[in-house]
């Protein structure tokens, strides 16, 4: 598929009106016209996950976050990387988070949460997190779940005795008490992020809410896999999720 073609599509998967006003929340680098035949896509943007596109030959290098620039030096180092590898790159923050087939959405519906309501605006025009049911469950079952879709050891924390029956779900660094609060006042009895702090925990045991804590990257990656796939559809593209670490 021609580059030009690929950048439409992509763009057009987002709502175009949230797109021009958060400019820094996505963008593209290293952009040249080709037939682009290996997509990689992972969550982060390292040196790390370059070197394994370089490997696997990937033409676009499609991701969620870009490289911090307060990660001092690391953008300067990917950008030189991209460029000596000829590898396009793509980043969607704040719109992949905000989409129906995002970050948090791809979470919950693996999770099997149902009469979900987007919650936790931020950037003026972007919801980051989901509040919806699932189907009664015991703690232990429902973290056993969430464990196995993450492929990753989690934390979990019990705070209150009743089954999980309504859950928030904010993927990745969704761990700010204001957030939590959110979900508490809706009367959620489990909340699920990929961050950690003290007061995270705080929080949710003076709230009488469960939390459930797996890594920022692995709690997104299935948002960017839909991103991918929907991409990729009904193209004879290549999609390869690169390996990373489960910052």
């Amino acid at each position: 598929m021609q580059y030009s073609r690929m950048k439409k599509k992509l763009l057009g998967m987002f709502d175009e009106n949230k797109l021009v006003k958060t400019p820094r929340e996505w963008g593209f680098f290293h952009e040249s016209e080709r037939d682009v035949k290996r997509l990689g896509y992972c969550t982060n943007l390292t040196e790390e996950t370059i070197e394994e596109a370089r490997k696997e030959k990937i033409d676009f290098l499609l991701t969620h976050h870009d490289s911090w620039e307060f990660v001092f030096g690391l953008k300067e180092a990917c950008n030189q990387l991209l460029r000596d590898y000829n590898i396009i790159h793509a980043f969607f923050h704040g719109p992949l988070d905000d989409a129906a087939f995002g970050t948090s959405a791809s979470l919950a519906k693996a999770i099997g949460m149902f009469n979900c309501k987007r919650v936790m605006p931020y950037e003026d025009v972007y919801c980051a997190g989901l509040i919806g049911e699932v189907l009664e469950t015991g703690f232990q079952d429902f973290a056993l779940r969430l464990k196995d879709i993450l492929q990753e050891d989690i934390r979990c924390f019990c705070n209150n005795r009743g089954p999980v029956r309504k859950a928030a779900v904010a993927a990745g660094g969704g761990n700010m008490t204001t957030e939590m609060r959110i979900a508490a006042e809706a009367g959620c009895d489990t909340y699920i992020t990929g961050e950690y702090a003290l007061y995270s925990q705080q929080y949710a045991r003076h709230a009488g809410m469960s939390l459930l804590v797996g890594s920022h990257t692995n709690t997104e990656i299935l948002g960017v896999k839909s991103m991918a796939e929907g991409l990729a559809r009904e193209t004879d593209i290549k999609i390869i999720r690169l390996p990373e670490a489960n910052d």
